[in-house]
């Protein structure tokens, strides 16, 4: 993945998901869809994109280091090591 990829997929993904989770919880939050409810999602928005652009950044590439070594090919790695042996 270039550099300029990991930004814009970084960037991106944090918008997408912090407006569908505050969107969502603040329409659970407040009964349903109203026109207070735009503004409560905007509220909403303003706090959690910036939490979601930072977890992006710092937490998720270690979550990929880990899914990763969760689904490694385990028999793989066991010949690796015998045959380092």
């Amino acid at each position: 993945m270039s550099r300029k990829q990991f930004w814009v997929s970084a960037l991106l993904s944090s918008v997408t998901m912090a407006l569908l989770m505050s969107g969502s919880m603040s329409a659970i939050r407040m009964g349903g869809f109203s026109v207070e409810w735009v503004s409560a999602w905007m509220n909403g928005f303003t706090i959690a994109w910036p939490v979601a652009i930072t977890a992006n950044l710092t937490i998720l590439p270690k979550i990929r280091e880990f899914a990763a070594w969760l689904c490694r090919d385990k028999a793989k790695s066991n010949l690796d090591l015998y045959q380092s042996q």
